[in-house]
């Protein structure tokens, strides 16, 4: 497990969606197919939070989880950055 979260810990997973946005681009298109106004979204394995920050512009209540400790930061500063943030679980 520590070596997941050590190779997780140094990726730059956002950036790398912002890079190759085709990835995002398609898995969003078929997230939106199945995803009805008012539900409440689990994101596990999140990373930074991408496609759970999307998700919540949109309107959808998400949690958001990661076994990298690093990710779930950078998630929480992001999502506090973009107004999306309401509370977070230690």
């Amino acid at each position: 497990m520590k070596r997941v979260i050590d190779y997780y810990s140094q990726s730059d997973e956002w950036g790398r969606l912002d890079r190759e946005p085709l990835e995002f681009i398609i898995n969003l298109h078929y997230m939106q197919q199945y995803l009805r106004r008012g539900m409440k979204v689990l994101d596990n394995g999140a990373g930074p939070g991408k496609y759970a920050m999307e998700l919540a512009k949109r309107g959808f209540t998400v949690t958001l989880s990661d076994l990298t400790p690093e990710l779930v930061d950078q998630a929480q500063h992001k999502a506090a950055e973009l107004g999306l943030m309401s509370h977070t679980i230690p």
